[in-house]
């Protein structure tokens, strides 16, 4: 008798491992972005992501899952913003657990062209498009910083197991119809497929946001232009998150247009720093030409309700700062965006099947394909409807104390106070500065207006704002600077509108230094340049990064026409994150554009416990 059931138990289990297999958790990856509007284009392709459940594992490290599409992928961050995503890599076999880090592996400019980039249009896989002064559409190459490393981004991202109910419902059927076929004849190959067809399948759906305000980084060498990506991209779980929307209503603005085709104005949500001293930008979005614009993902709480329906409810909540050249610049406090329920003692899923709450992506053999159909935003609150006054505009830009350079990677930022108990500044303009010339590569338009500041109520109900000047007077701004693994710069320097009739531009202002964040010690590297030819190259820029961001620069002129030692102090060292790689930039004066050579090194220079490196680099 016992060996009449040995043939079922061992199909059953058969049937248990194919079908848990087929089960497994398929996982997406998207993308969507924001870009200053001078941009009329923003091309990056991928070729392959990355995860590791290390968040300060380097490239070269082990534990990595790696996926490589059949074929690379090139979005557009003008086009794939406000809401709107595309897809990066699909259907990833995903093993279920918890990612510390996602990598993108994109494809160089200097590649030969993909036949996703160029069926957009692009010239190159990293390409950065914008209009001249002299209406002039420019395509230049987007250039990375060791694109051979990747873009590394630290998130938190969890990947759930996939259906077992489905999948052991699954096996109950598949082993009736065994059982039916042993005494009728029916293939268990064919009642396999009968079984399994039908199946839930869970999805996890991750998005990766780019801020082009912050990381695409123009600047000029011996007279050209040029772009780098310095990349601060962030993952977000898609089941986890919620967005805000609303709308402008335009009528009082005129002669507000842009190289791409929208008014110019952007929206930011922020948060407060930890020390409390002042909001941060933790998202933005630009405003569509109809006035709408959708601000997603965003993280928000989780609801969790117990075995007797009790929930605990934390509610998240953003400010938003609405700005832009011509406007006088909106603050709407306390956005409050519901949390994503979800119930106790899971392994907190990422995503679920059918029922699932607000916020989750969620997909079956009769809905849509999400390997196919980009995910949309959900959870989505709305500020309802506000009509933005016009303002004055001027511009303004940087500098820098002598001997107190920034950091190459740094932003600057433009502040506002309003008035009231325990008001802290907000951030209303920041830029990128060119990290080779210390200037802000573009000056920064700002409103001379006074603020509009209102409290958000409740999902579209109306908004009743006051206008008044901040703290530090209309058109008036407090500025200060950031830069990854730096503490933040001191505010107190301030930059107004000029009072000279037809003067448009303001005197440039001082930017105070930065400090080294707590934990970090300082370190240098020396490099040691040899050019293969002399002469051949006049100019050149060393740059250290780290995850495919800016950290740090020096100039090769020197070195690149007879040899020598190039030092870079003060680097951020001491911590488990203190691993970097070199690039070099160098090129002739006599022919910038003609003549540029872009080359990126292998090894990684480690300033984990050592104060200081040393590299050779051989310039080509």
């Amino acid at each position: 008798m016992a060996r009449s059931r040995t043939p079922l138990l061992a199909v059953s289990l058969a049937a248990l491992t194919a079908v848990l297999a087929g089960c497994s958790t398929r996982t997406n990856v998207s993308a969507t972005g924001n870009s200053p509007s001078l941009y009329t284009h923003v091309y990056v392709t991928a070729q392959a992501v990355w995860f590791n459940s290390s968040a300060t594992a380097g490239p070269d490290d082990a534990g990595w899952r790696k996926f490589t599409p059949s074929a690379p992928v090139t979005v557009d961050l003008v086009v794939d913003s406000g809401g709107n995503f595309a897809n990066l890599a699909t259907d990833l076999k995903l093993s279920p657990g918890s990612y510390s880090q996602l990598r993108l592996i994109p494809v160089d400019a200097s590649a030969p062209l993909t036949l996703s980039a160029q069926t957009l249009g692009a010239l190159y896989n990293m390409e950065a498009d914008f209009v001249d002064g002299s209406g002039v559409t420019r395509q230049l190459p987007l250039e990375l910083l060791n694109p051979d490393k990747g873009l590394g981004i630290r998130t938190s991202l969890r990947v759930p197991f996939g259906s077992f109910a489905a999948a052991f419902g699954a096996l109950s059927s598949q082993t009736s119809a065994t059982q039916t076929g042993t005494t009728t004849g029916t293939t268990t190959s064919t009642t396999t497929g009968t079984a399994t067809t039908g199946l839930p399948t869970t999805t996890a759906e991750f998005a990766l946001t780019f801020d082009g305000a912050r990381d695409l980084t123009a600047f000029t060498y011996s007279g050209a232009s040029a772009v780098l990506l310095s990349s601060h991209v962030s993952a977000y779980d898609l089941s986890q998150v919620g967005g805000i929307q609303g709308q402008l209503t335009l009528t009082n603005l005129t002669g507000l247009t842009s190289a791409n085709g929208t008014p110019g104005l952007e929206v930011a949500a922020e948060s407060l720093t930890a020390d409390g001293s002042r909001h941060f930008v933790v998202a933005r979005a630009p405003v569509a030409s109809d006035g709408s614009f959708t601000l997603y993902p965003l993280a928000t709480g989780t609801a969790t309700f117990n075995a007797l329906g009790n929930s605990t409810t934390n509610l998240t909540s953003y400010d938003l700062v609405i700005h832009g050249p011509g406007i006088a610049t909106v603050i709407i406090k306390n956005v409050q965006i519901p949390p994503v329920a979800s119930s106790s003692g899971g392994l907190g899923a990422s995503s679920t099947t059918t029922g699932a709450a607000a916020g989750t992506t969620t997909t079956s053999t009769t809905g849509a394909n999400p390997d196919t159909v980009p995910p949309q935003p959900t959870n989505l609150v709305s500020i309802g409807a506000l009509v933005p006054r016009a303002a004055g505009t001027y511009t303004a830009n940087v500098t820098t104390a002598a001997g107190a350079p920034l950091p190459a990677g740094a932003e600057v930022e433009f502040y506002q106070t309003l008035h009231g108990n325990l008001e802290v500044p907000y951030v209303i303009e920041a830029s990128p500065i060119d990290p080779f010339n210390q200037v802000l590569a573009n000056p920064r338009s700002l409103s001379s207006g006074t603020v509009d500041s209102g409290t958000y109520v409740s999902s579209g109900a109306t908004i009743t704002v006051v206008s008044a000047a901040p703290v530090e007077a209309a058109g008036t701004y407090q500025l200060a600077a950031s830069a990854p693994l730096y503490a933040d710069g001191p505010l107190g320097n301030t930059v107004s509108a000029p009072t000279t009739a037809g003067v448009t531009t303001a005197a440039p202002v001082t930017v105070g230094a930065l400090a080294l964040a707590a934990g970090n010690s300082p370190a240098s590297l020396a490099a040691s340049v040899r050019p293969a030819s002399a002469g051949k190259y006049d100019h050149g820029e060393l740059m250290l990064s780290q995850n495919g961001q800016l950290i740090a620069s020096a100039p090769l002129d020197a070195a690149l026409t007879a040899g020598g030692t190039v030092q870079l102090a003060g680097v951020p060292g001491g911590t488990p994150a203190s691993v970097y790689y070199v690039s070099v930039r160098a090129w002739n004066s006599s022919d910038p554009s003609g003549t540029l050579a872009r080359q990126w090194y292998p090894a990684p220079v480690d300033l984990r416990s050592a104060t200081s490196a040393s590299v050779q680099l051989n310039v080509d």
